[in-house]
């Protein structure tokens, strides 16, 4: 009897050992193929993934086995001999995933992590002590208890990082950063009346509101004073205006229908500006009648469209069901502009993909403001993508209320996301250039006075600036009385490598910028940060010229939106020193 049990141990010992080994192997192979995900590509979602595929192969095969035999003493010997492997592989794979995430400045997620392992390793050394009676079982269970616990952490927990140091080659002072998640706005105006401009910020996660207030000179280099005015869900954008024309500045803002939330358009009542720092008195309105769920609202101005003196809105959406288009909202009467219900919307193109990015110039000189735009997203077909501007039918022309003449300037797939467009006249006719920003070149589309194709010019940027982009603007940032180019980065899919520059300018060298030799000079490295997936990255997302200091100089404040781990914040709003002056 005893030597019958001993061949069939051991026969069952050789089942179970190769089963360990097939386990071993194809754990490992998993493992290899996300660091291949990683190290390649930059990938870190992906190197997640296969990292929880081969702990689930490592612990919960064994795991489901054990479950299978464990009333069967002469399997469970042999499987309690091998199953070591899993309890010594799973923390060795969890350590790589620390390693990984550590590189990738996923802070947080090391952090926890970090955790969920030493909960592991304690459970290990505590369970035979307590005398457990299913000691592997319970192991993993107090595993999962922790995971559960710190997940919703994870997502309610708030803070900041600093960015890496030495990537700054101009320096970057930093004027807010809460924590909050997606600070994907910027407008300025000098809200308290001290002759200083000020920062309105939407955070589209958390839905908050902020200015930040520039403090004066000597301490314009410091985190500046800031309030948050108001909540609103999925907040995609905010700007300054005098909606209600008491002389005092409003912010309104543009919210979407993700995270659960309704869209629609929507004003913050703003005091006087001895005032303003108190944030009780800024009072939010309801959505403008119309505007509640009837799209995706994720781009806001205010602009007098029609000249009668008074602020109107122009706000962009995207989507398909409902589509935003593009907007204006014509303001009431002045005794009606805080009634919601009184602003009337008129289509300028209830068909247009995306109106993200829009700016204001009179493109036909003509003598009204028209509108010039990319309608590229990340849901704008490669074949629908196009550089358009449209054609203001004449200040206070009934025509106005109507779609506006819609003129494609482009139509390329080269574009990816939300490309910015701005205009500069470089020819000097006074008629202006329209520009835009890709991975490889700035375009510049040289204006044919009427409505005859446009020329396009390339100027090719070098190879460290290759890379998705978005923000652009023109302006003379050396003093050199010659207009310069300002391009921002955006995140590939969460990678901005070091070796890229994510903020740069460029200046040309002859008479005319579009046939002179353009040199591109640094402002900042990127980070090195890698992100989880597509939303989750070094992404520069607005930007404007200022003097902040007041040396003389073009300084930059600019707001960088995705940049976090798991709710803890590198950038949300700075502006960059121009060490020129």
């Amino acid at each position: 009897m005893k030597r019958w049990l001993k061949s069939s141990l051991s026969g069952l010992g050789d089942h179970i050992n190769i089963f360990f080994m097939i386990i071993i192997v194809i754990s490992t192979l998993i493992i290899i193929i996300g660091l291949i995900e990683f190290i390649v590509f930059q990938n870190l979602l992906n190197f997640i993934i296969f990292t929880c595929v081969a702990l689930f192969t490592a612990l919960v095969i064994p795991l489901f086995l054990y479950i299978k035999i464990r009333k069967n003493k002469i399997k469970l010997i042999s499987f309690k001999r091998e199953r070591r492997y899993s309890l010594i592989a799973s923390p060795i794979f969890i350590l790589i995933f620390i390693l990984i995430t550590i590189i990738s400045k996923q802070y947080c997620l090391s952090i926890y992590i970090s955790i969920i392992l030493f909960g592991y390793i304690l459970s290990y050394i505590a369970t035979p002590r307590l005398k457990i009676r299913y000691q592997f079982i319970s192991r993993i269970i107090l595993a999962l208890i922790i995971v559960s616990i710190i997940i919703p952490f994870g997502f309610i927990a708030r803070g900041t990082f600093e960015p890496r140091n030495n990537s700054q080659v101009w320096k970057m002072h930093k004027i807010d950063n809460p924590g909050f998640i997606l600070p994907n706005g910027l407008d300025a105006a000098d809200v308290n009346n001290d002759g200083f401009l000020d920062y309105v910020t939407n955070y589209e996660w958390d839905g908050k509101i902020r200015i930040s207030f520039h403090p004066g000179l000597a301490h314009s280099k410091e985190p500046w004073p800031a309030i948050t005015i108001g909540s609103v869900p999925n907040a995609e954008n905010a700007a300054f205006g005098d909606f209600d024309s008491d002389g005092n500045y409003d912010v309104v803002v543009a919210h979407g229908s993700e995270l659960l939330s309704h869209s629609g358009l929507l004003f913050i009542w703003g005091p006087s500006p001895n005032n303003t720092m108190n944030s009780s008195a800024w009072i939010k309105s309801g959505d403008i009648l119309g505007t509640r769920d009837t799209g995706h609202f994720h781009y806001v101005k205010g602009y007098n469209i029609n000249g009668d003196n008074t602020t109107d809105i122009v706000v962009g959406g995207r989507g398909l069901d409902p589509r935003v288009g593009l907007k204006w909202i014509e303001a009431p009467h002045i005794g009606d502009r805080r009634n919601i219900s009184q602003w009337v919307i008129h289509d300028i193109d209830p068909n247009l993909e995306s109106g993200h990015g829009f700016v204001f110039g009179d493109i036909n000189q003509d003598g009204d403001e028209d509108i010039a735009l990319c309608n590229s997203d990340w849901d704008t077909a490669d074949s629908d993508e196009k550089i358009i501007w449209y054609e203001n039918p004449g200040l206070g022309n009934l025509t106005q209320k109507d779609p506006w003449s819609k003129r494609i300037i482009y139509q390329g797939s080269e574009f990816y996301s939300k490309e910015q467009v701005t205009l500069y006249d470089f020819t000097g006719d006074d008629f202006p250039e329209v520009i835009v920003h890709t991975i490889d070149a700035i375009y510049i589309f040289k204006n044919p006075q009427n409505f005859s194709s446009w020329e396009l010019t390339k100027i090719y940027k070098p190879l460290e600036t290759h890379w998705r982009a978005r923000p652009i603007k023109i302006g003379d940032i050396n003093n050199d009385s010659k207009p310069d180019i300002l391009g921002m980065l955006i995140h590939h899919d969460g990678s901005l490598p070091i070796t890229k520059a994510s903020v740069f300018w460029m200046e040309f060298s002859g008479s005319d910028p579009l046939t002179g030799e353009w040199q591109t000079h640094v402002i900042k490295w990127g980070d090195g940060f890698i992100g989880i997936g597509m939303y989750n990255g070094e992404k520069w997302d607005q930007c404007l010229f200022e003097d902040v200091d007041r040396d003389g100089d073009r300084d930059i404040v600019a707001n960088c939106e995705e940049f976090h781990t798991l709710g803890f914040t590198f950038i949300s709003v700075v502006w960059f020193e121009n060490p020129i002056i």
